[in-house]
C-alpha cells in the first residue's frame, strides 16, 4: 500500500477512536467507502489495525456508530486475508454466544455483524470462505449443544441464566437460529460434515414450547434438507411423516400445535426442495388432507386451534400444488371440494342472503342498514377468515397449475362458489376471491382464444380500423361461446351491490374483475350495460361527494389524505373499466341512453388536477365521441349536441395548458383530433379555425410533435372533408423539415401525413410546398431503411399522380429522386412491398415526367453498359470464357427487380414495348451477349409473359429457352426455367401440353428445370385465378406423381411443392388422393416407396400456409394419417414429417392441437441420440464420426420450440422439460443453442416448474462453462465455444430472474463459481453490459409479460 494510503487509513483510524461520536461515525463511513474501491490494497499491519478498530466500534455507546461499523464489516472481509477474517468471525461468534445479562446489546449488534459477514463471504468462492464457514458453524453448534446440556442439568437459576437455552432463551438466542439458517442457505453444500449434528439438534427442538423457536427451527430444517445428501433427507422426512401419522388431529391444543409445526415444516421444505420431496408427495398430501377431514369443527371451545390447523393445512396444499403440480394432480378434485367447503366456512356469521338470494330491488336505505350491521359485527377471537383466505389462495393455485381447467368437472364448481362468495364480509378475503376469479378469467380468455381460432371461418379475417370513421364494425359470431357466458348474469348481480359498497377498495376490486371479464369475449356484457354503467358512475360521482364532505369536516387531516388516495385509485380503475367496456362492445345504441349522465362526469374528470385521472378520462372521452357519432352518415341526436361544445372546450383547455403531464398531453391531442374528425362539421367556423393555431404550435414543440403529426393524419383522412387550407399552408413546411430529423418514427408518421394531405387535398398545394417536400426525399431512399424508403416512394408517387402535378413538379427534383431509385433497384435487399412501391413510383412517371423508352433504357443501363462481349482472347480456354461470363454485373435479386419494373411499365405501354421485347429475344440468340444480358432478357420476357401471351407472338421462343437449359451457367438455366413458366401463362391451353410433353421426354436434369417452370404456373394460379388451368389439373397431377419416386431430392421437393399448391386449388378432390396414396405406400416395402411418402408429406407442408384457406377444415380430418410418418422406418420420411409438424404448429396450430397427446411421445422420441444412426467414415488416415440422426434431432427440437408459442396449454411441462434437459447435455452446437432458447422462454412462461428443476438445468450450464476446446482446433471451434459460453451465461441470467431462484442453493453456488474465476467473471459482466445496452437477444423481463401465463 502506498504511503499516502497508509497515512489516510491511519487518519481514519485515529478519528474512529475520537471522543466525538460524529467523528467516529464519519470516519467509519469513509473507511467503508474506501474499502469498496477496487484500487485499495492493504498490508498486514493495516489489516490488523482496521479489524481491531472496527470490532472495537461494535461496543460503542452510540447506536448509529455501531450500525455503521456493522455495515463496514461487509466490504472489510472482502479485502483482508483469511487470518483477519477468522479474527472477525471468532470475535462475533464469542459475542453472539455470550449469555451474560450485561452483554445483551453487544449480542444483538454482533448477530447483525455476523450476518453481514456471512452475506459478504457468500459472494466470494475460495478455500478461505469454506474454512471460515465451517468454523462459524462449529462455534454455533457448540454453543447450542452446551446451552442445551446446561439447561437440562443445571439446578439453579444462576446456572441457566449464563447458558444458551434454546428452548427458553430470549430474542438474542433466536438470532443464533437465524444465523444457522443463513449459513445453510449460503454454504449448505460446504457444511455437509455438520449436517448430521444439525439434524439431531433441529429435530430435538422442533417440539419447543416457544412458537418463535419452532418457526426458526423449521426454516433451518428446510435449508438443511435442500443441500444434505439423499440418505439424510429421507431419514429426516421419514421422522416427520411418522410423527404426523401417529398424531391424528385432536381437540387438545398441545397435540394440534405439534401437528401444525410439522405441517409448516413440510410446507417450508417443499418450497426449497420440492424436487426431492416429489417422490413422497403422495403420502404427504394424503396425510395433510386427513388432518383437514378429521379436524373437530363442532366444539366451539377448540375452534380457534382447529381453524389454525386448517389454515396451515390449506397453505401446505397450496404450496404442494404450485411446487409439485404433477405429483398432486390426482388429489386436485378432492382438494377443490375441500376448498369450496372452507371458502364458505364462517361459523360466527349467518348471511340470510345466501339462502334467500339477493333482491335487486332493495332500496339504498336497506343497503346502508346491511352495511351498518356488518360494520358493527366484530369478534377478535374469530380466526375463520384466515381459513377462507387460505382456501381462496389454494383454489387459485389449482387454477394456475391446471392449464386444462376449463375442460374439467370442477371448473363450474369453482366459478359458481367464487361468484357466490363475492359478498364475503371480510375485505381481505374478498380481495383474495377477486384475485382468484381474475386468474380464472385470464385462463378462460386464453382457452377461448384457442377455440376461436379453431372455430373461425375460412374467410379472411375482418380488418377493423378503429381510426376510420366510416368503417362498419362487424361483430363476428363464433360457433363457440365463452364458457363464462352462462355465469355473466350472476356475476353482474353479485358485483352490482359491491359496486355501491362503502369501502372504496371493494368497489375497486369489483371494477377490476369486470375489466378482466370484458376482455375475455367481445360484447360479453351487451345485455347488462343498463346495470353496469350506473353502478360504475356511482364510483365516479360518490368519490367526489365523499371528498367534498370530508373536506368540510376534517380538512387537513391525515385521514383525508388517505381517503383522497383511495378515491383517486377508485376513479382511475373506474375510468379504465369504462374504456375497456367501450372498446370491447360494438353496439353504440346500448350506450346512448347513458351518454347524458356519463359525459358530464367524464368531462369533469378530464379536467382533474391529478394526471392519471385526467389521462384515463381522456381515453374514455375519445371513445364516447365515437358513441355519439359512429359514422359520418349518422346524424347526431339533438340531446347530444349540447355536449359537443363541452367536449371541444374541455380538450382545447387541456391543450392550452402549458404545464401538465406528457401522457395527458398526448391523449388530449388524440382526443382533440377525434372531436374534429367525428364532429368537425358540427363545430362553428370560428371554433374550427381556432383549432389550427393550437395544433400548429403543438407541432412545433419537440415533445408533442409526434402525437400531433398522428392527429393531423386522422384529421386529414376524416370523411367529413373539412376545409383545411389554413392548416395545410402552415404545417407542410414544418412537416417537410421533420424529414431531416434523426427520428425514424417521426419521419414515417410525417411521410404518411404528407401523403394523405396530397392525396385528399391536392388543390391546396402550390409549387413551393411541393418543392419543400421533394427536396427532402432523396436522402430517405436507400437500402439502409427500406421501410422508410417505401414510405418516401409512396409519397412521391402521390405527388406525381395529382392532377396538376406536371406543372407543380420540377424536373430536376424528380431526376434526383429517380437516380436514387435506380440505385435502390440494384440492391439485393429490395423485395416485397418496398419493390412494389418502387414499381408504382416508376409507373407514375410515365408519360408525365419521363417517356417510357427513356425510363426503360435507364432501367437496363446498369446491365447493358457493362456487358462483356467479344473481349475474350482467341487463346483463352472455354472454361475461362465461361468464368468470365459468370461474373454477373449486378446482384441476382437486382435482375428480378429490374424485370418486374420493366413488366409493369410495359403492361401500361404495350404499343411502345414491342421494340424492347424484340431486342430481348434477339439478345438470347446472340452468342456475343454475356450471361448478365441474357439473364435480364429472360426475366424481362418472363415477367411480361404474366400479362401478355409471348409464346404465341414468338413461335420459336419456347425452343430458344429449351436450348438455354443446356447452358453451363446455373443462373442462366434458372432464369430460362422461370421464363418458360410465365411466357405462356396467358395461353395455357397450348402451353401446358407442351410442358408436360417435354417433361415426359427429357432427362433428369432437364426435367428438374421443366418442373420448376410448371411450379411457376401453379404458384401464379394461387395468386391470380386462371380458369384455363382447371382442365389440365388431372394431366399435371399424373405427370407429377410419375416423378414422386425420383431419387434426386431436389426434384422431389419441386414435385412436392407443385402437388401441394395444386391441392390448394381442388382440396376436396385431391387431398383424399394424397392420403390414400400415402397410406398405401406406407404398407409397401418397395425400395422407392419412402421417396413417395416423403414427397407426399412435403406436399402437405406446402398446403399449410399462415392465411386461412378452404383446405383447413378438410385437412384437419386427414392430417393425423400424414403425421403417422413420425413412426416411419425411413429416417428421411420422419425428418420431413417433423418439418411438416413444425409448419402446422407454427401456421395452423388448430390442425394439431387435439392430436398432441398422441404426437408428443413420437416427437420426444426423435430428440434422443441413437447410437445405431452414428457411424464412422474413414477419410485417409483419419476417422470421422457421422451422425445421421442429427438433422432429425434438430427438426424435433425446432418443433418443440414452436409448440411453446402456439400450444403451450396442451403440453405437459414436466415431460417437456425433461427432454429439454436432455438437449442441454447433447454436445452439438445447434441443439444446445436451441435448448438455450427454450429454457429462457420457459423461465418466463412457466417459472414455477423451471424453479423445481433448477439443479438439473444449472448442471449442464456449469459443464459448458468449464469445458475446454482442444488446442489444435480450428478457429470456428473456438468461436462456437465462446458463443456457447455466452449463451450459457444468458440462460443463467434468465433463470436468476425467476422468483425465489436466489433461495436455491445450486443457483448461488453457480453464481459464486462464476464470480470466483476472473475469466468467467469478465464474461458474466460483459453479457450483462450487452443486455443493458441493447434490447436484442434474450429478453429476461419476467414482469412485463401480460400475455405470458404460468401454465405450470
Amino acid at each position: 500500500m502506498s504511503v499516502a494510503s497508509t497515512t489516510h487509513i491511519g487518519s481514519l483510524l485515529d478519528k474512529m477512536s475520537s471522543n466525538d461520536k460524529d467523528f467516529r461515525f464519519m470516519a467509519t463511513s469513509d473507511l467503508m467507502n474506501d474499502l469498496q474501491k477496487e484500487s485499495i490494497k492493504l498490508d498486514d499491519d493495516s489489516e490488523r489495525r482496521i479489524v481491531k478498530g472496527v470490532l472495537k466500534l461494535l461496543e460503542d455507546t452510540n447506536g448509529e456508530v455501531q450500525n455503521q461499523a456493522v455495515k463496514c464489516l461487509g466490504p472489510l472481509v472482502c479485502k483482508v486475508r483469511e487470518a483477519q477474517i477468522e479474527t472477525i468471525c471468532d470475535t462475533l461468534c464469542s459475542n453472539c454466544t455470550n449469555m451474560s445479562r450485561d452483554a445483551e446489546q453487544l449480542r444483538d449488534i454482533s448477530s447483525s455483524g455476523l450476518k453481514t459477514v456471512i452475506a459478504s463471504l457468500a459472494t466470494t468462492n475460495s478455500g478461505a470462505t469454506n474454512n471460515i464457514s465451517k468454523k462459524i458453524m462449529q462455534r454455533l453448534i457448540s454453543a447450542i449443544q452446551q446451552g442445551t446440556a446446561a439447561s437440562s442439568t443445571g439446578n439453579n437459576a444462576a446456572t441457566r441464566a449464563n447458558t444458551f437455552d434454546l428452548a427458553n432463551g430470549g430474542q438474542s438466542q433466536l438470532e443464533i437460529l437465524d444465523i444457522i439458517s443463513d449459513m445453510l442457505s449460503r454454504f449448505g453444500s460446504n457444511l455437509s460434515s455438520y449436517h448430521t449434528q444439525l439434524k439431531q439438534i433441529l429435530l430435538n427442538h422442533l417440539n419447543s414450547n416457544r412458537s418463535a423457536v419452532r418457526k426458526r427451527v423449521t426454516t433451518s430444517l428446510s435449508y438443511l434438507l435442500e443441500t444434505c445428501d439423499l440418505q439424510l433427507f429421507n431419514e429426516i422426512l421419514t421422522i416427520l411423516l411418522n410423527e404426523l401419522k401417529k398424531r391424528p388431529a385432536s381437540a387438545v391444543s398441545d397435540k394440534n400445535a405439534t401437528i401444525k409445526t410439522y405441517v409448516q415444516a413440510l410446507t417450508s421444505i417443499c418450497r426449497l426442495a420440492s424436487q426431492r420431496l416429489s417422490e413422497h408427495m403422495h403420502d404427504i398430501v394424503r396425510i395433510t388432507l386427513s388432518f383437514i377431514e378429521n379436524t373437530p369443527s363442532n366444539n366451539s371451545d377448540d375452534q380457534q386451534h382447529d381453524d389454525e390447523l386448517i389454515e396451515y393445512c390449506l397453505q401446505a396444499l397450496e404450496t404442494y400444488l404450485k411446487r409439485c403440480p404433477k405429483e398432486t394432480n390426482e388429489f386436485v378434485p378432492k382438494i377443490v371440494n375441500i376448498c369450496i367447503v372452507y371458502l364458505k366456512y364462517d361459523p360466527n356469521f349467518n348471511d340470510d342472503n345466501d339462502e334467500n338470494g339477493m333482491d335487486d330491488d332493495r332500496s339504498e336505505e336497506d343497503d346502508d342498514d346491511d352495511d351498518k350491521d356488518q360494520d358493527s359485527y366484530s369478534d377478535d377471537d374469530d380466526l375463520s377468515w384466515k381459513v377462507r383466505h387460505s382456501a381462496a389462495k389454494c383454489i387459485e393455485a389449482v387454477v394456475v397449475t391446471q392449464h386444462d381447467i376449463i375442460q374439467t368437472n370442477y371448473y363450474r364448481k369453482i366459478v359458481s362458489v367464487l361468484i357466490e362468495r363475492f359478498l364475503e364480509r371480510e375485505n381481505t378475503v374478498k380481495g383474495d376471491i377477486f384475485h382468484c376469479f381474475i386468474t380464472i378469467l385470464q385462463q378462460t380468455k386464453t382457452a377461448y382464444s384457442h377455440h376461436q381460432q379453431q372455430h373461425s371461418t375460412n374467410n379472411s379475417s375482418h380488418h377493423d380500423d378503429e381510426d376510420s370513421m366510416d368503417t362498419d364494425t362487424v361483430s363476428l359470431k363464433n360457433s363457440y361461446a365463452s364458457p363464462l357466458a352462462e355465469y355473466v348474469p350472476s356475476i353482474v348481480r353479485s358485483l352490482a351491490k359491491i359496486m355501491k359498497d362503502k369501502d372504496p377498495k371493494n368497489r375497486e376490486g369489483s371494477l377490476v374483475v369486470l375489466t378482466n371479464l370484458v376482455q375475455v369475449q367481445r360484447n360479453i356484457l351487451n345485455d347488462h350495460i343498463d346495470t353496469i354503467l350506473p353502478n360504475t358512475l356511482y364510483s365516479l360521482s360518490s368519490a367526489d361527494k365523499s371528498k367534498k364532505s370530508k373536506g368540510q369536516t376534517s380538512e387537513g387531516s391525515t385521514t383525508q389524505g388517505v381517503s383522497k388516495s383511495l378515491h383517486s385509485n377508485l376513479k382511475i380503475t373506474a375510468l379504465s373499466f369504462l374504456y375497456a367496456l367501450l372498446q370491447t362492445h360494438d353496439d353504440s345504441n346500448a350506450f346512448n341512453k347513458h351518454v347524458k349522465s356519463l359525459l358530464p362526469l367524464i368531462i369533469t374528470h378530464a379536467n382533474d388536477s391529478f394526471y392519471k385521472i385526467a389521462s384515463e378520462a381522456l381515453l374514455v372521452l375519445k371513445e364516447l365521441v365515437k358513441i355519439i357519432r359512429p359514422k359520418s352518415s349518422v346524424a347526431v341526436q339533438n340531446e347530444f349536441k349540447p355536449f359537443i361544445e363541452q367536449i371541444y372546450e374541455c380538450t382545447q383547455k387541456r391543450l392550452k395548458q402549458k404545464d401538465f403531464d406528457q401522457e395527458v398531453k398526448e391523449r388530449a391531442i388524440t382526443c382533440f383530433a377525434y372531436v374534429i374528425v367525428y364532429l368537425g362539421d358540427l363545430l362553428s367556423t370560428e371554433q374550427l379555425q381556432s383549432c389550427w393555431p393550437i395544433l400548429t404550435e403543438l407541432l412545433r414543440n419537440e415533445i408533442t410533435r409526434l402525437p400531433t403529426v398522428r392527429a393531423l393524419t386522422n384529421i386529414v383522412e376524416s370523411p367529413l372533408k373539412l376545409d383545411l387550407q389554413t392548416i395545410l399552408i402552415d404545417t407542410v413546411p414544418i412537416l417537410s423539415s421533420y424529414l431531416r430529423q434523426n427520428h425514424r418514427t417521426l419521419k414515417m408518421n410525417t411521410l404518411s401525413c404528407l401523403r394523405s394531405m396530397i392525396r385528399i387535398y391536392p388543390k391546396h398545394f402550390n409549387k413551393a410546398m411541393i418543392k419543400a417536400i421533394l427536396v427532402e426525399l432523396p436522402l430517405l431512399i436507400n437500402e439502409n431503411d427500406l421501410l422508410l424508403a417505401q414510405y418516401a416512394l409512396k409519397l412521391t408517387t402521390s405527388i406525381c399522380k395529382i392532377a396538376n402535378g406536371q406543372a407543380l413538379i420540377d424536373r430536376e427534383q424528380i431526376q434526383a429522386i429517380l437516380n436514387k431509385v435506380l440505385e435502390l433497384i440494384q440492391s439485393p435487399l429490395l423485395q416485397g412491398t418496398a419493390l412494389d412501391a418502387v414499381i408504382e413510383y416508376l409507373r407514375s412517371l410515365v408519360p408525365q415526367c419521363v417517356s417510357y423508352e427513356e425510363l426503360v433504357k435507364l432501367l437496363i443501363k446498369p446491365v447493358y453498359s457493362q456487358q462483356k462481349s467479344g473481349s475474350t482472347s482467341a487463346s483463352a480456354t472455354s472454361t475461362n470464357e465461361h468464368q468470365q461470363q459468370q461474373q454477373l454485373v449486378v446482384h441476382k435479386q437486382a435482375f428480378y427487380s429490374i424485370a418486374k419494373s420493366f413488366a409493369a411499365l410495359t403492361v401500361a405501354n404495350l404499343k411502345e414495348s414491342s421494340s424492347f421485347i424484340k431486342k430481348f429475344q434477339d439478345d438470347l440468340n446472340d452468342s456475343k451477349c454475356g450471361d448478365s444480358v441474357k439473364i435480364l432478357a429472360l426475366l424481362c420476357l418472363g415477367e411480361t409473359g404474366k400479362y401478355t401471351d409471348l409464346a404465341q407472338s414468338s413461335s420459336n421462343l419456347q425452343h430458344i429457352l429449351l436450348d438455354i437449359f443446356s447452358s453451363p451457367s446455373d443462373d442462366l438455366r434458372t432464369a430460362a426455367s422461370y421464363t418458360l413458366g410465365y411466357i405462356g401463362i396467358r395461353n395455357l391451353k397450348s402451353h401446358i401440353p407442351f410442358l408436360l410433353k417435354e417433361i415426359a421426354n427429357s432427362q433428369t436434369k432437364r426435367q428438374y428445370l421443366l418442373l420448376h417452370s410448371l411450379r411457376e404456373i401453379i404458384s401464379y394460379q394461387n395468386h391470380e385465378s386462371l380458369p384455363q388451368l382447371d382442365e389440365h389439373i388431372d394431366s399435371i397431377w399424373r405427370t407429377l406423381f410419375d416423378h414422386c419416386e425420383c431419387p434426386e431430392e431436389g426434384t422431389r421437393n419441386v414435385v412436392a411443392e407443385c402437388l401441394g399448391k395444386l391441392t390448394l386449388l381442388k382440396p376436396e378432390k385431391l387431398l383424399p388422393i394424397l392420403r390414400e396414396t400415402f397410406v398405401n405406400q406406407a404398407q409397401k416395402k418397395e425400395p422407392r416407396s419412402p421417396y413417395v411418402r416423403s414427397t407426399i408429406i412435403t406436399a402437405i407442408k406446402f398446403t399449410i400456409i399462415d392465411q386461412p384457406q378452404h383446405i383447413d377444415s378438410i385437412l384437419k380430418g386427414y392430417i393425423k394419417d400424414f403425421l403417422n410418418g413420425l413412426e416411419d422406418d425411413d429416417i428421411d420420411v420422419r425428418r420431413v414429417a417433423l418439418v411438416m409438424f413444425n409448419s402446422a404448429a407454427h401456421n395452423k396450430p388448430m390442425l394439431i392441437r387435439d392430436l398432441l397427446k398422441e404426437l408428443l411421445p413420437k416427437l420426444y422420441n426423435e430428440t434422443r441420440v441413437r447410437q445405431d444412426l452414428i457411424r464412422e467414415v474413414e477419410m485417409g488416415p483419419f476417422k470421422h464420426t457421422v451422425d445421421d440422426g442429427l438433422d432429425l434431432r434438430k427438426a424435433a427440437f425446432e418443433c418443440m420450440y414452436t409448440l411453446l408459442d402456439t400450444c403451450l396449454d396442451k403440453l405437459d411441462m414436466f415431460d417437456y422439460l425433461t427432454y429439454v434437459e436432455d438437449g442441454l447435455k447433447q454436445d452439438h452446437y445447434d441443439i444446445r443453442m436451441l435448448t438455450f432458447l427454450m429454457v429462457v422462454r420457459l423461465s418466463i412462461l412457466c417459472p414455477t416448474i423451471v424453479l423445481q428443476r433448477l439443479d438439473r438445468l444449472i448442471q449442464p450450464l456449469k459443464t459448458i462453462l468449464q469445458s475446454k476446446v482442444k488446442a489444435n482446433s480450428i478457429k470456428q471451434e473456438f468461436e462456437k465455444h465462446d458463443e456457447l459460453r455466452r449463451a450459457a451465461i444468458k440462460v443463467f441470467l434468465a433463470l436468476q430472474q425467476i422468483k425465489d431462484a436466489n433461495k436455491v442453493a445450486c443457483v448461488n453456488d453457480f453464481e459464486a463459481s462464476i464470480k470466483g474465476q476472473k475469466e468467467f467473471q469478465d464474461l458474466y459482466n460483459t453479457v450483462i453490459h450487452e443486455q443493458q445496452q441493447s434490447s436484442a437477444g434474450f429478453n429476461f423481463n419476467t414482469h412485463n409479460n401480460a400475455e405470458a401465463m404460468d401454465m405450470s
